[in-house]
């Protein structure tokens, strides 16, 4: 090597040189320009024997945000993360329509381009270059693709990734330009100047102040947020998160990692999936196939809140009547019978009902039927192994009951009492409150 006494004897040409070689020096930065998703836990381990700030926080960040995105530290690490999350979450909302205005508005961008005077011969291979990334965008999403490979194929590309990156530099210059006064309390040189040397400027590293301009300027018209999380040496056991947009409608958030220098991508867990399986009520999904039922086919008073019970006309005890029957409301009038049905009064004489005055119901006149006739009032109270049997579901009978329970109690609630508020005869002076 050259020593500091030789150096001072080096021409003005030659210094000059030596200058412009070290300007355009590039190291050679090892990996792809966008890596696959990995585990952050990788991050924690090139921390894990460095500043035990830095360490506790990047073990912390595995458990918050578990999977990451690498990208190349060439000087467009930055861009490239924010473009690449612009894309990624857009495939991931699988709506073609939005990534059509999506398209649409970014190309009404160029709008902007022209104000500022950039000649549309100049950026239209920018512009062609994103273009193309929503094709593909489009065309993964209408085949049903579930990852975004074509993605990470498209911006390891170098040509295509740097002609997107340069169309996002030119839109967020252009943005500057036309809005200085939001950003030029910031800097410290002319805003013309910042754009030129900072923003336009291939392999410039973006700042904070560029950032905030390429989200005002492009990404939050998207409605999509971005979250920068900086891990520093400031107070708390926490990467530290600052929201560069505030209002996100959708909740699609692009978040970036900044280490110093340096920018990657980071992602939450996935939401837990739903359990959509229906639910099955066993108790009553015993039959579909009901079939109306007379009551007046009965030889006894019935009550319309047992007859609602499913396959209670199926059961052999009711008369020989074999058809399931269907479910009727409480409040349902009862269907007219050819037959005399006898009164409350005539079949169950309780003390209880002899309060009240009850007269008999006049009998029906109708053609007789073609169907096996009435049998006749019953006037005494059956047996317990005779009369109507209540079926019990058997898929919630317990195991010391027999399959059905005999009816031997009078049905009050029927429309035949006369105080029954359905009842054709009924009074308000009928009512008992204590009869109920």
């Amino acid at each position: 090597m050259t020593n500091p006494s030789n150096m001072n004897a080096l021409s003005q040409d030659e210094m000059q040189r030596f200058q412009k070689l070290s300007n355009e020096f590039e190291p050679d930065v090892p990996g792809p320009l966008v890596s696959p998703k990995q585990s952050s836990h990788a991050i924690a381990m090139e921390y894990a024997n460095a500043d035990p700030t830095f360490a506790t926080k990047t073990s912390a960040l595995a458990i918050t945000h578990p999977m990451t995105r690498i990208m190349k530290g060439d000087g467009n690490c930055g861009w490239r993360a924010v473009a690449f999350g612009y894309f990624e979450t857009l495939f991931n909302l699988r709506d073609p329509m939005r990534v059509q205005r999506e398209l649409d508005r970014i190309k009404s961008l160029n709008t902007l381009l022209d104000q500022v005077g950039q000649q549309e011969e100049l950026y239209e291979i920018f512009v062609d270059a994103t273009e193309d990334i929503f094709a593909q965008t489009l065309t993964a999403i209408h085949n049903g693709e579930q990852d975004e490979t074509f993605l990470i194929n498209a911006f390891n590309d170098e040509y295509n990734s740097s002609a997107v990156i340069t169309h996002f530099r030119l839109m967020t210059s252009a943005w500057m330009r036309l809005n200085p006064h939001r950003y030029q309390a910031f800097l410290s040189p002319p805003l013309d100047q910042y754009c030129s040397q900072r923003i336009e400027t291939v392999r410039t590293e973006i700042d904070e102040v560029g950032l905030q301009a390429l989200v005002d300027g492009v990404i939050e018209g998207a409605g999509f947020g971005v979250e920068i999380l900086y891990l520093d040496r400031s107070e708390g056991d926490s990467v530290t998160p600052h929201q560069l947009s505030p209002n996100c409608p959708n909740g699609a958030t692009i978040r970036l990692l900044y280490r110093p220098g340096h920018y990657d991508i980071l992602y939450q867990p996935d939401p837990p999936p739903v359990n959509m399986a229906p639910i099955v009520n066993f108790q009553y999904g015993m039959t579909s196939n009901y079939t109306p039922w007379d009551q007046g086919a009965l030889s006894f008073d019935v009550n319309a809140h047992l007859m609602s019970i499913p396959n209670l006309m199926a059961d052999s005890a009711f008369g020989g009547m074999g058809a399931p029957m269907s479910p009727l409301s409480s409040v349902s009038p009862a269907p007219q019978s050819p037959y005399r049905v006898s009164p409350p009064h005539d079949l169950y004489q309780t003390p209880m009902q002899s309060h009240a005055q009850v007269q008999p119901m006049p009998p029906v006149s109708a053609p007789t039927p073609v169907m096996p006739s009435a049998p006749p009032p019953m006037t005494t109270l059956p047996n317990r192994s005779e009369g109507p049997q209540i079926r019990l579901n058997p898929l919630v009978m317990k195991p010391n009951l027999s399959h059905s329970l005999p009816v031997t109690s009078p049905f009050k609630n029927s429309p035949y009492n006369q105080a029954h508020f359905q009842n054709q005869d009924f009074e308000p002076i009928h009512w008992e409150p204590h009869g109920r």
